[in-house]
């Protein structure tokens, strides 16, 4: 079985998620709910000891969290994690806006925009893909976390890392980017369209 070190307070994106329930809930509620995430995360790490990294890292995180929410206030899991996902894709849009600020690094970032967009794409069903030296589009049909949650009953878990995803790709200077579409809110694809803007 993998380190069952890695839990939610350990986690770079989802701990942040604890101040936001204390904020919007109130001290005692939010370790009520964090708690019963805990152990909802546990209890998926032990019943898929052998489970992909993607799915510890990001799935089951996130499926406990919506979980826990649902328990505590039914009807409000959807647009708490949303939330949370927009918020957090913010802090990282900055710190990405912050790394690509160094000379050279938006037009490396193109000359290995091929390879860039092999691994972004690994394990993702991707149709319509396209790089050239301006553009990178790509339509993900098939999404693995989504599959994951789906498989967990629990799909909507995963409309927060794509709310998360929504703001941190505009952090990337020297790319214009745009996705109207996810899979995990109900459309066929999840439309990449990265442009290069310099």
């Amino acid at each position: 079985m993998k380190d069952m070190g890695n839990t939610l307070k350990k986690s770079f994106v989802f701990k942040r998620f604890y101040p936001e329930l204390v904020e919007k809930y109130g001290t005692a509620r939010a370790k009520d709910i964090w708690n019963y995430a805990e152990n909802e995360f546990l209890g998926l790490r032990i019943a898929e000891p052998s489970a992909d990294k993607a799915s510890v890292s990001y799935v089951f995180p996130a499926v406990a969290l919506y979980r826990s929410v649902e328990y505590f206030y039914p009807g409000e899991a959807l647009a708490v994690t949303r939330g949370l996902g927009t918020k957090m894709g913010r802090r990282l849009q900055g710190i990405f806006s912050k790394i690509t600020a160094f000379p050279g690094i938006p037009s490396l970032m193109w000359k290995r925009m091929d390879r860039i967009a092999a691994k972004l794409s690994d394990g993702y069903e991707i149709e319509n893909l396209l790089v050239t030296e301006d553009k990178c589009f790509m339509d993900v049909v098939s999404c693995p976390l989504y599959d994951k949650a789906l498989e967990l009953g629990t799909p909507n878990a995963i409309q927060m890392i794509c709310c998360m995803d929504k703001e941190y790709m505009n952090g990337f200077r020297g790319v214009d980017y745009k996705r109207t579409k996810s899979v995990a809110e109900g459309d066929d694809c999840c439309d990449y369209r990265l442009k290069k803007s310099f």
